[in-house]
């Protein structure tokens, strides 16, 4: 037991176990002998050559398998086309670095690392193995970071030099010198080593056998990898192996001899440890190539081996935390991005019109030059548009060109834009070569482009899929058909559309088209037919394009069993289609196409076009392409019978449309193949976007198909043009139509359009590809307005005999309807509906809510009784309370026998009972009994921008809920006289009030229009609030003036506080914010009716509480004119003078132009004019008004950028620069007209 423990305890203390004992004395104990050294050499080389031959087994075993599937490789410098094919010398790469590994391992601890440890006091064998263990590991960081920094920027060996040894080989050119480096030195080291080996020693024979064998396999190998010439190789032999050949001819028995062995080793193994260094980057390569093969499905062959895989996802895509490169393959990545980043562009375009499924608007995408000798740049079919569109070219130096559109495909997403080279000054223009066979499963890409709004974003991935069906994005937008999508996940977001996928070589293999917005996936067009289009632009030869409306998809083999394919037709597809997975399906066949004509189904398989075998769109897209208005001659499997079909081919671009037809906002076009392809519908009818815009009722915004019109069939627009020069102005029309997802459910919807020449004008635009606009042609040539003529028209009759005397009131009331064309003075709404009430029929004048006749701008109509439908125009608006009166011609409804209601002297007061008349959604009416409940101040919101709202009025509330369900209503006494109307109100931006409004306000608007005169009432223009008297003694109120206050008789406690004053009103200067009223002429102001005095007298004597102190002021009244009387339409955005509204929200008036709005598909929107800016200057020149407005922007040319000086509605100056393009844009004025039936007219 004693003889144990001192035995466990000495072997303790020596640090190790029994087994590492003798190799822990065997280090402590033995000499640095010749025959030691020559011992250990013989050791090493058997653990060699069993690693060796173990290499090659694995090599063979490589070259056997992946011998018949390995097709072609993305690797930097191996040769010129980015291309590589596995042979030998990837073999003799994988045996030669893993068999020198294993010496430079064993020569490093023994002679470097373990003497080096033991001088530092690390006398454990252990403790040495461990950090020798470190410091391997950390050697191959060490090359990775070498590997990788050598790639960023280290000098070459060429640039030595060297490579005028080897000039001219055929094999390879374009491999790296360094490659050629260490080939050419380990074949040089294995032929001297061999030479070694006939030069045997008898006393050692077997040590040059058993690594004759070695040697002779790793030169042969070596030499399948040859890359250079002798010359270079014999250097290698002087310069790295000279302690070889000395003890190969000094003979072999000798510690000398030996000694001289180990020397070389050791040399050898550095050279092989440099050389490892410097090809590293290439072993990775084969490991990664090895692991990111793909078979013709574009599945990962070895997709489950993580040894082989980890490296590609590890190395070759990612970036290190710092921002720089992991391997050599990404330095090469940099310089492949430098090289084309020229090349790719940020494009700016903006749609004037919605045109099929692209709505109008301003965007950015990307694109890139294809041509740079004719300026072609490539991009997607949503970005070039199929309607019209203007875009410029950003490049990365940001020099900026205009582009102009030549093609768009009917039915992929790309196009191409057009340039003048000519024109480009600092930038050096290049090119990217279309290479469609590069689209490979497990290719590394990069995607550049203008993702996310950025200038230039790079997106790193690799392809996942390249044999993906098309998706459906949805309705009403871009779908693409009959082609494969390439997939890969780069998370790319707006404005990458267009951006190209390149591989290695700096070749485009795919376009960016769409993505998946639940995951990182995107989607990429392949670039065969892309590639085809640009050679005929290039050539200048029509661009043909086939179509039999049918659309294909994609299904694998086991899909298309169950519809009824056989498997001799497998058999055959798969012999003649190598490496497919499937065949194409009918998806779709368009009633009344060739397809359809053909006897084309959905669910048909198809197997050939003249006799050959189609299992590939790019296939069938040739022979499509090159039949146009031709025959082919199908055979479709339909269940288990083969069936031959004859189908024409129809020229797809004549199903696209190329002219389109602007009705004031709205847009006709014929229906295009893209639509009726996704809806499933006949390639024929009209399309209308924006329909409401002339329609007579509010519908939703989407596109419609018009049916027919003023009771004649339209199928396109010629027809649609004929029908509408039989319409005169303002002439109410009906019109058919349903939205084109309806198309089989018959839910024709009936209405009625009215076209304004006015408001409405109607062009005709025609596609012209040479100068990339759409040529504008107006259609003037249409009929004045009809005369109206006069109809009868019977009230309903009230049977109810309580009610009966309400008959009178009956009589008056009618419908106002309020078309809006243009959006001026802060409206929102396009189209507004109320009723109203006439006050003086002899005149035809109507008062209404301001709410439905919101802006001067407007077309109105009157319905009488539901029967009769008139127009009207707008004769005066409140400036604070919800009245406006409209007046029409009382000849137009004949003997019509309408009654103007009475205004009663007498204001409502709580606790009042009422009647109120009011009508329902069927435009019968209705009457409810209630009383007063109350008597309260409107309180409403600012809006931004700013718009008009009603202030300083006290309304009725009613204590029948019921009553809140109207929007218009007449409260009489009981003599049936009007105390009220009952009218809506806004509140807040999406909140609207209604209450009792005073017609007694209405009266001196009234008595004005009676007189021929327009109404001018006078205002202190401000804005006021009721307070306590609580609060207006806190404020500073003597009890002297509250006891005053108090003595008279009113039924509330309460004064009066100034919140705002107007802007350029002339009590301005006077008058300030935070004022309590006090008196008005020397009355005691205790109700809004002692503000009256304000509308009649020039000058008004106001006593105000200000600071504590009672303050008397003479405070002049404004005139309430109509601001607006001139409006400029001018780059799509809309100016005139300041408004009430906006003088009521602003403390300062820094111009006397304003902008009212801004179309959001117009220059102005995409250079940042918006609503509420106000303009001082037009290129250096003062707008103070809006006369020095229009004759600065009429002195701009077009085509031009033009400095325009702002002001926001913050007070923020700022400085736009805005492009002129007065094709689409242009400048028109249009001025106040009372005298023409629209009310205004353009000059």
């Amino acid at each position: 037991m004693a003889d144990t423990n001192d035995t466990a305890t000495a072997a303790a203390a020596s640090g190790g176990s029994d087994q590492q004992q003798p190799i822990r004395k065997r280090f402590q104990k033995r000499t640095l002998s010749a025959e030691y050294l020559q011992e250990d050499y013989e050791q090493n080389t058997l653990g060699a050559t069993a690693g060796f031959f173990c290499a090659i087994w694995a090599g063979w075993l490589m070259g056997e398998h992946f011998s018949s599937t390995f097709t072609t490789f993305n690797y930097p410098d191996l040769d010129k086309d980015g291309q590589y094919h596995f042979g030998g010398k990837d073999i003799a790469l994988v045996v030669l670095i893993t068999s020198k590994l294993l010496f430079v391992r064993a020569g490093l601890f023994r002679y470097v690392l373990r003497p080096l440890l033991r001088c530092l006091g690390v006398q454990s064998f252990e403790r040495q193995q461990g950090m020798a263990e470190h410091v391997y590991t950390g050697l191959v960081y060490l090359a990775s970071a070498i590997s990788a920094a050598y790639f960023v920027g280290w000098p070459r060996l060429d640039s030595l030099g060297l490579e005028s040894l080897w000039s001219g080989t055929s094999l390879d050119e374009g491999v790296s010198t360094e490659f050629k480096v260490f080939v050419l030195g380990q074949c040089a080291l294995r032929l001297a080593e061999l030479v070694a080996v006939f030069i045997e020693d008898e006393n050692r024979p077997g040590y040059y056998r058993r690594i004759a064998i070695h040697y002779l396999v790793a030169g042969v190998l070596a030499c399948a990898g040859l890359l250079g010439q002798a010359k270079f190789a014999g250097l290698v032999v002087l310069a790295i192996d000279l302690p070889t050949v000395i003890a190969a001819v000094s003979g072999v028995s000798s510690a000398l001899s030996a000694c001289l062995h180990q020397v070389m080793n050791v040399v050898a193994g550095g050279i092989a440890a440099l050389s490892t260094l410097v090809v590293l980057p290439s072993l990775v390569y084969v490991s990664v190539r090895c692991g990111s093969l793909a078979d013709t499905r574009g599945n990962n062959i070895l997709a489950t081996n993580s040894l082989l895989t980890t490296p590609m996802s590890s190395n070759s895509n990612t970036a290190s935390s710092d921002g720089t490169a992991g391997t050599g393959a990404a330095a090469s990545w940099q310089e492949t991005i430098e090289s084309k980043i020229n090349s790719i562009v940020s494009i700016k375009f903006i749609r004037p019109f919605t045109f099929e499924t692209e709505n109008r608007g301003t965007s950015q995408a990307t694109g890139f030059i294809v041509d740079a000798n004719n300026g072609i740049i490539l991009t997607n079919r949503h970005v070039v548009s199929a309607g019209p569109v203007v875009a410029r070219a950003v490049f990365n130096n940001h020099e900026e060109i205009e582009l102009k559109a030549i093609y768009r495909d009917p039915i992929h997403d790309f196009g191409f834009f057009k340039f003048d080279p000519m024109l480009i000054k600092h930038t050096k223009l290049e090119e990217i070569e279309l290479y469609p066979e590069g689209a490979k499963v497990g290719v590394d890409i990069r995607v550049i482009g203008n993702d996310a709004g950025q200038k230039v974003s790079i997106l790193a991935s690799s392809i996942s899929l390249i044999d993906r069906n098309v998706p459906t994005l949805g309705d009403m937008t871009y779908n693409d058909s009959n082609t494969f999508y390439i997939q890969a996940s780069t998370n790319g977001t707006g404005g990458s559309s267009g951006s190209p996928m390149i591989n290695i070589a700096g070749q485009a293999v795919a376009i960016v088209s769409a993505g998946l917005t639940k995951a990182s996936t995107d989607l990429y067009l392949p670039l065969d037919r892309v590639k085809c289009v640009l050679e005929a632009i290039q050539a200048q030869t029509e661009v043909k394009r086939g179509t039999i409306q049918t659309t294909f998809q994609y299904r694998s083999y086991d899909e298309v069993r169950r519809l009824g394919v056989s498997d001799t037709v497998e058999n055959n597809v798969r012999q003649d289609v190598p490496g497919g997975v499937g065949m194409m399906v009918v998806k779709t066949v368009l009633p009344d196409g060739p397809g359809h004509i053909a006897g084309l189904e959905e669910g048909d398989v198809l197997y050939r076009i003249n006799g050959k075998t189609v299992a590939h769109f790019v296939l069938l897209e040739e022979l499509l392409d090159g039949n146009v208005d031709q025959t082919l001659d199908m055979t479709v499997i339909r269940g288990k019978t083969s069936k031959d079909v004859q189908v024409n081919v129809q020229n797809l671009h004549a199903l696209e449309p190329s002219q389109m037809l602007q009705v004031g906002g709205t847009t006709m076009t014929n229906l295009s193949f893209q639509l009726a392809n996704h809806y499933r519908v006949p390639a024929t009818g009209v399309i209308a976007n924006w329909l409401f815009c002339i329609l007579e009722e509010p519908i939703a915004v989407k596109p419609y198909v018009l049916k027919s019109i003023n009771g004649k069939a339209v199928a396109n627009i010629t027809q649609v043009i004929d029908v509408i020069k039989t319409i005169g102005n303002n002439e109410c029309v009906p019109v058919k139509y349903f939205h084109i997802s309806e198309y089989y459910n018959n839910c024709l919807i009936d209405g009625s359009i009215k076209i304004s020449h006015l408001w409405n004008q109607v062009a005709l635009y025609t596609r012209n590809d040479c100068s990339g606009l759409w040529d504008r042609e107006s259609i003037a040539d249409l009929p004045p307005a009809r005369d109206i003529e006069p109809t009868n028209v019977i009230f309903p009759v009230i049977k109810n005999a309580d009610v009966a005397k309400l008959q009178d009131v009956v009589h008056s009331i009618v419908k106002v309807k309020c078309m809006i064309p243009i959006f001026i003075e802060g409206n929102v709404n396009r189209i507004n509906a109320s009723y109203g009430a006439i006050i003086d029929a002899e005149r035809g004048l109507v008062v209404v809510g301001r709410e439905t006749v919101a802006s001067t701008a407007c077309r109105i109509t009157i319905t009488i009784a539901g029967t009769a439908v008139i127009p009207a125009k707008l004769r005066f608006q409140h400036p604070t309370i919800s009245y406006a009166i409209v007046q029409y011609d009382p000849k137009h409804i004949g003997t019509t026998k309408v009654q103007a209601i009475k205004l009663s002297e007498k204001a409502l007061e709580a606790g009042d009972s009422i009647r109120m008349l009011a009508m329902s959604k069927y435009e019968t009416p209705v009457c409810l009994n209630a009383q007063v409940s109350n008597i309260l101040p409107v309180e409403t919101t600012s809006f931004e921008p700013p718009r008009w709202r009603s202030i300083n009025v006290e309304v009725a509330q009613l204590d029948n809920p019921t009553a809140a369900n109207y929007g218009f209503g007449i409260i009489v006494d009981e003599n049936g006289d009007a105390q009220a109307l009952w009218l809506e109100y806004i509140k807040a931006k999406k909140s609207m009030g209604v209450g009792g409004h005073p017609v007694q306000a209405l009266v001196p608007a009234l008595r004005a229009l009676q007189r021929d005169e327009e109404p001018e009432p006078r205002s202190l223009k401000v804005e006021i609030t009721p307070i306590t008297i609580v609060k207006a003694r806190q404020a500073g109120l003597s009890n002297e003036r509250s006891n005053e206050l108090q003595s008279t008789a009113s039924t509330r406690s309460q004064l009066y506080q100034i919140k705002r004053v107007e802007a350029l009103s002339k009590a301005k200067d006077v008058l300030q914010e935070l004022d309590i009223v006090v008196s008005i002429n020397g009355r005691l102001v205790r109700t809004l009716e002692d503000f009256d005095a304000q509308f009649t007298n020039p000058t008004l004597e106001i006593v105000v509480l200000r600071d504590s102190q009672e303050h008397t002021l003479q405070v002049e009244t404004t005139e309430s004119k109509q601001e607006v009387g001139k409006v400029v339409c001018w780059a799509g955005a809309l100016f005139h003078a300041p408004h009430k509204t906006v003088l009521q929200q602003s403390t300062t008036v820094p111009s006397g132009v304003y902008c009212a709005d801004v179309v959001f598909s117009s220059y102005s929107y995409e250079n940042g004019m918006v609503e509420g800016h106000w303009v001082t200057h037009v290129n250096d020149a003062a707008t103070p008004d809006i006369d020095s407005f229009e004759r600065a922007v009429n002195s701009c040319q077009d085509n031009e950028y033009v400095r325009v000086k702002v002001i926001s509605s913050k007070s923020k100056p700022n400085v736009l620069t805005i492009k002129m393009c007065y094709h689409y844009w242009p400048t028109r004025t249009l001025v106040k007209d009372q005298e023409s039936a629209e009310g205004w007219r353009y000059i």
